[in-house]
C-alpha cells in the first residue's frame, strides 16, 4: 500500500471529506485529491502535520511495504487522533488558510532544525566513543 492510499484511508477513518481533511491540514480539497491519486508527492510538512494532528507515524506512512494499520500510530501508547489539545486544534482549524500555511511551514522548519540538532548530537556522541 503506497502513501497516497494510506492518506485516503486515514482521511476516511477520520470520517472527513476531502474538504474537511484539507482544512484540518491547511490545504485545499484539490491538494488532498492530488495527494490521494498520486498526482503530487507528499510534502514534508503534510507528513509532519499528519504526525502532529493524527498521530501518524511518518516512517509507516512513507514505507510502501508497510500496510499494517496497527502500526500507523506514531506514539504507540496513545491511540488517539492527536496529541494536540482540542482547544489548540480548534483554533488552528479556525485560521484562514494563509495563516495555516505560515504555521505549518514554521513547524516544518522547527522539525528540520530539531532533526539536524539530533543528528549533530549523535555524531558527537559517536566521536567520543
Amino acid at each position: 500500500m503506497n502513501s497516497s492510499e494510506k492518506i485516503k484511508i486515514i482521511r476516511q477513518l477520520s470520517k472527513k471529506t476531502q474538504t474537511e481533511f484539507g482544512e484540518s491540514l491547511g490545504v485545499s480539497k484539490a491538494t488532498i485529491s492530488n495527494l490521494e491519486t498520486e498526482r503530487v508527492p507528499i510534502p514534508g510538512y503534510i507528513v509532519l502535520l499528519l504526525k502532529l494532528l493524527y498521530n501518524i507515524d511518518p516512517d509507516w506512512l512513507q514505507d510502501d511495504n508497510q500496510s499494517d494499520f496497527e502500526k500507523r500510530f506514531y506514539d504507540k501508547n496513545v491511540k488517539s487522533e492527536s496529541d494536540i489539545s482540542p482547544d489548540l486544534l480548534k483554533k488552528f482549524n479556525s485560521l484562514k488558510n494563509s495563516y495555516k500555511k505560515i504555521i505549518t511551514k514554521a513547524i516544518e522548519e522547527c522539525y528540520l532544525v530539531q532533526n539536524e540538532e539530533g543528528e549533530q548530537i549523535m555524531v558527537e556522541m559517536e566521536k567520543k566513543q
